[in-house]
């Protein structure tokens, strides 16, 4: 029962910011199961635009809104 609470208010929630929190709890948690590590996650432009890793670029853009969000929101 308590699933279909949590459910109904998770997609009561705005799109954005619904992809939004899933794309950050789910970045925190592969770092705490060291899916992968924070190294992989930071911002290189050498490898995202001469060796066209794209997927380092969503990361960065990920972690960096979060912390922003986290300097308005205190």
């Amino acid at each position: 029962m308590a699933y279909q609470t949590f459910r109904q208010e998770y997609l009561q929630v705005p799109p954005v910011t619904r992809a939004y929190t899933t794309a950050c709890v789910l970045t925190t948690a592969a770092v705490q199961l060291e899916l992968i590590t924070p190294f992989q996650l930071y911002f290189n432009p050498e490898l995202i635009f001469k060796h066209f890793q794209g997927s380092q670029l969503d990361t960065y853009i990920f972690s960096r809104i979060s912390f922003l969000i986290s300097l308005v929101v205190e």
